[in-house]
């Protein structure tokens, strides 16, 4: 197995994923090329439920309904993008694949009241997600 850097373990496991880091990450995939953005939306969307889920696990309730809104309009974004001719769906799909689980795991955890958002986030990832799984079957 190879030694990642501690900063890339550590980004992984959501600890070095802030607000800020989902900013620049945010403006990067607007200001990306039309076939990169949907590459860009689909990290930015991993990177957010990884900020989610580690609000959520510090009971950081109301800092994680603003996140979960934030991924809404991220997935929504990238459902938009995806009629353009992009690189990398078979990637992107694995990707989102990944974020699926992350949230269909916070929604077994998640609170009373954090459970209905996490589900209507998970919802439309779900929508997304079988949109792209057409897109890339159609190429």
């Amino acid at each position: 197995m190879l030694a990642l850097p501690l900063s890339s373990r550590a980004a992984d496991n959501g600890l070095m994923i802030d607000s800020a880091t989902i900013a620049s990450l945010q403006l990067r995939a607007q200001q990306a090329s039309p076939r990169e953005q949907v590459q860009m939306y689909a990290d930015l969307a991993d990177k957010i439920s990884l900020l989610v889920s580690r609000e959520i696990a510090e009971g950081e309730e109301e800092k994680a309904q603003a996140t979960l809104h934030q991924l809404e309009a991220c997935t929504a974004e990238l459902e938009s993008d995806l009629h353009r001719d992009s690189k990398g769906l078979k990637k992107t799909e694995m990707l989102l694949h990944a974020t699926n689980r992350r949230l269909t795991d916070l929604v077994r955890s998640a609170s009373g009241d954090m459970k209905p958002m996490v589900q209507s986030a998970l919802r439309q990832l779900d929508k997304v997600q079988t949109a792209l799984l057409s897109a890339v079957f159609e190429k």
